[in-house]
């Protein structure tokens, strides 16, 4: 078993296994053996339990195979769409599809001949933090009785990132490098990571990147006569790609980012702040100071504050995850909420040591995180608490960002999912596979 990477990435890259007839990654799992003896069902199987490693929300971890073997005489048919039936509390985070050792017919039915097999390859995504258990239960023309449990656990994590470019790490958010050793040209000045807790990028306010772990570099603004700083960034959703704002709300992108539309040529009352991509990297935002959204690509305009008055400025946002509703945060801690984005608390009332300066959203939409500028952490609705960088000593922070993803759930915006794939190549789960799935 090994972690694969976000959903959206690898979903079509399991298709493509599949159709060259071999699991995306194998491992060795428990037989059930029949005792000797003793009149065994028509159907057998390799395992009766299977276990995937702590997985971060929005990642996708597999392929662990399960084989079918036909021990009777006469053939066992296995209906495409009623056959495979999941329960439990991970009953949506769970999928499996079968490999070309599978007789699947235009209908979507699996048959099995005497003394034939078929595997499947099983994955898990997790919807939510904590243990997601599930059981299979295949209900087969022989009434085998195979019963298969799934075991996974949902993990999420978070980075905070000084203006030295020290970054501090929590949860399960890995470490793999930071730019505190090298001489900056220009502060840093925001954070984004690939989606699959596997790296991330730093900017610097000059356009300056600096890429760590899977984090490819595909270019900066660094070299360029820029009209003003650069003030955020946000990465597409297959890691391939990443967008540079500026304050005066210039759009700056590189590798498989798109340029949807700025306001550089515009008069802005106040400057922009930062910015946040849609799910389907087809679009994003861009937030000023007083509140002011600007929506461009498939982003659409779900509220500002710009006609509010505000206590404080806005210095960042974030999006729910199927982006149909965003979050702006304020210095002093307020947060705004619209679309479908739910209030879950803020330090508006509360007197803070030092000034908010960025938010991070749960994947799965269900709370969220703000930093402080000396590093204090506030958390609200399902986000955790893992610790802060003001435990660190690492300086003035700047942003911060969690490193999950939009689960694929909360992306589907589906509390329950019941997709089982193309009729011609069934997948007893519910995770989407092919072309539409593979990224932005």
């Amino acid at each position: 078993m090994m972690h694969i990477g976000s959903w959206k990435r690898v979903a079509c890259a399991i298709a493509g296994a599949l159709a060259l007839g071999g699991p995306v990654v194998g491992l060795a799992v428990q037989v059930a053996p029949t005792p000797a003896g003793a009149l065994g069902p028509a159907l057998t199987t390799t395992t009766n339990s299977i276990s995937f490693q702590a997985t971060t929300l929005g990642d996708l971890s597999g392929g662990i195979p399960f084989t079918l073997t036909n021990t009777s005489a006469s053939t066992v048919t296995i209906n495409g769409t009623t056959g495979f039936v999941i329960t439990g509390v991970g009953a949506n985070d769970y999928t499996g599809f079968p490999e070309n050792n599978c007789n699947v017919d235009a209908s979507g039915n699996i048959t099995i001949a005497a003394s034939g097999q078929c595997t499947f390859d099983n994955f898990f995504s997790p919807g939510a933090l904590g243990a997601r258990p599930a059981t299979l239960q295949i209900l087969d023309s022989a009434s085998s009785g195979i019963m298969i449990s799934f075991t996974g656990t949902g993990a999420i994590g978070y980075y905070q990132v000084s203006s030295s470019g020290r970054v501090a790490h929590f949860g399960d958010a890995a470490f793999y490098g930071d730019a505190s050793n090298l001489r900056l040209n220009r502060p840093i000045e925001g954070i984004a990571q690939t989606g699959d807790n596997g790296g991330y990028w730093l900017v610097a306010n000059d356009g300056g990147i600096f890429n760590y772990g899977d984090a490819g570099f595909f270019g900066s603004a660094g070299a360029l006569p820029l009209n003003k700083p650069i003030v955020g960034m946000a990465a597409t959703g297959d890691g391939q790609g990443y967008w540079l704002v500026a304050s005066d709300g210039g759009i700056f992108a590189y590798g498989d980012a798109q340029f949807y539309g700025s306001t550089g040529g515009i008069h802005l009352n106040q400057p922009i702040v930062g910015m946040a991509p849609t799910p389907d990297g087809g679009g994003y935002w861009l937030v000023a100071s007083d509140g002011g959204i600007f929506a461009y690509g498939d982003a659409q305009f779900h509220g500002s504050a710009g006609a509010i008055h505000l206590n404080k400025p806005i210095v960042g946002m974030a999006p729910t995850p199927d982006g149909n509703g965003y979050w702006l945060v304020a210095s002093d801690g307020g947060i705004f909420a619209y679309g479908n984005a739910q209030f879950y608390g803020s330090t508006g009332a509360l007197h803070l040591v030092q000034p908010i300066v960025g938010m991070t959203a749960m994947p799965d939409g269900s709370g969220y995180w703000f930093s402080a500028a000396d590093g204090g952490l506030f958390n609200y609705g399902g986000a955790p608490f893992y610790g802060a960088a003001n435990s660190q000593g690492i300086g003035n922070i700047v942003a911060m960002t969690t490193d999950g993803a939009p689960t694929l759930q909360a992306f589907l915006d589906q509390p329950a999912l019941r997709s089982h794939g193309a009729a011609t190549r069934p997948s007893w789960g519910a995770l989407p596979h092919g072309p539409h799935f593979a990224g932005p």
